[in-house]
């Protein structure tokens, strides 16, 4: 079975030895991956929508079944993910974005990666499955992936980009009404008020004896 990282960034903050109090058992058993708020988090490989949803603990979550008895949970997720339990998901289609949910001090995605059977060595066991490194895992697509799923890959990353700038299009026109709006309102309650008088008019008068007084200091210079 070959996964991919599910972001972008490959840096780890957190390794799957890494211990803990908060941890069941004292030890992380997983992997957290730093990023930036919003970043697009993928499956790593096609399967089916367990989990999704809503804890405490994990804050927005998906859980994915895949082949050959694999399960990859991604928790912190910034909103609801982007699948429903039940959906099919590819390798590489983006489930949902980077965030801060839950038991979590900054955004990252954390990541687990378990299996029904222990597949080696390090795997630890952790309430009814066997969780193991994803270090060891992750990448694998680097040098087999082929054309086709490349292609897929960069496919949804592009509907994904035109979601997000259809969603900032969508918040610039709304600031553009509510100005509009300002607006409106502004003039409306100025024409109620009645015409200016006093201070206003004296001032504009004002200014159009200036502007005649330069006018006549002009003339006598070109004189």
């Amino acid at each position: 079975m070959r996964f991919i990282w599910p972001l972008d960034n490959h840096a780890i903050s957190r390794d799957f030895y890494y211990r803990g109090s908060i941890y069941i058992g004292g030890q992380h058993m997983a992997i957290d991956i730093p990023a930036n708020r919003g970043a697009v988090v993928k499956a790593v490989a096609a399967g089916k929508v367990r989990e999704a949803g809503f804890s405490d603990i994990n804050g927005n979550y998906v859980d994915i079944g895949h082949d050959a008895g694999w399960r990859t949970k991604y928790r912190h997720l910034m909103e609801p993910a982007f699948v429903n339990v039940g959906a099919a998901v590819f390798q590489g289609q983006v489930i949902g974005r980077v965030g801060s949910t839950g038991w979590s001090t900054g955004p990252h995605l954390h990541f687990d990666l378990w299996n029904a059977s222990r597949q080696s060595p390090e795997a630890v066991y952790k309430v009814g499955v066997w969780a193991h490194n994803p270090e060891l895992y992750l990448g694998q697509e680097d040098d087999e992936m082929d054309e086709a799923e490349a292609r897929r890959i960069a496919k949804e990353e592009a509907n994904f980009a035109v979601k997000v700038n259809r969603e900032n299009q969508d918040g610039f026109n709304q600031h553009l009404i509510n100005l509009i709006r300002q607006a409106i309102t502004a003039a409306v309650a100025d024409h109620a008020a009645g015409p200016h008088t006093g201070k206003d008019e004296v001032s504009e008068a004002r200014m159009r004896d200036i502007a005649r007084e330069e006018d006549d200091r002009l003339e006598v210079t070109k004189r």
